[in-house]
């Protein structure tokens, strides 16, 4: 993200602060614009948009709620977290006046929510088909092109990051169900 705001000419944006969990993990960008302590963005008068990006629903929902209730504007990833909390998110964000933006949780962020919604509205759409999931096309093209086993592949995704934390949430279908 870092790296797309700077090399954005028309969007005006600055990073107040990336919280982290792993201390110790190497970064590319300098440890000022890191914190490990999510209130130093939450309780940050100067921040108005927090965008969520972690894996653990719960807390994901707590730091997104606990935002909106600040008042500020919301992008989160977490498609169990907006699976479960979506009735709760929507009336959050008409009581606070904010946005809570979610497409990023869906299709890998392909627009494809606004998409649905622009061109389709006044059609009814039966069903949705293809492969939902970025892991998986990912680990099935791996199997497929290069003809590796599927353990090989899935640990390659793992390794490389493409995974969730509980790699099941990707390859038994829950991923996408959310």
């Amino acid at each position: 993200m870092h790296d797309v705001l700077n090399a954005s000419s028309g969007l005006r944006a600055d990073i107040v602060k990336i919280c982290v969990r792993d201390r110790k993990k190497e970064r590319r960008i300098p440890m000022s614009y890191f914190t490990f302590d999510k209130n130093d963005i939450l309780n940050n008068d100067s921040v108005n948009l927090v965008v969520e990006l972690i894996d653990d629903a719960e807390e994901a929902f707590s730091i997104v709620s606990a935002a909106i209730r600040k008042g500020k504007n919301v992008v989160t990833a977490n498609k169990l977290m907006v699976a479960e909390h979506f009735g709760e998110l929507v009336e959050m964000q008409e009581k606070y006046g904010v946005s809570v933006l979610y497409e990023a949780s869906a299709g890998a962020s392909i627009p494809i929510i606004r998409n649905l919604e622009e061109y389709y509205d006044n059609e009814l759409l039966h069903s949705v088909r293809g492969i939902l999931n970025g892991t998986t096309n990912y680990i099935l093209s791996r199997m497929f092109t290069e003809d590796i086993d599927y353990i090989d592949a899935l640990n390659d995704a793992k390794a490389k990051g493409f995974a969730e934390s509980d790699p099941r949430l990707d390859v038994e279908g829950y991923d996408a169900k959310y």
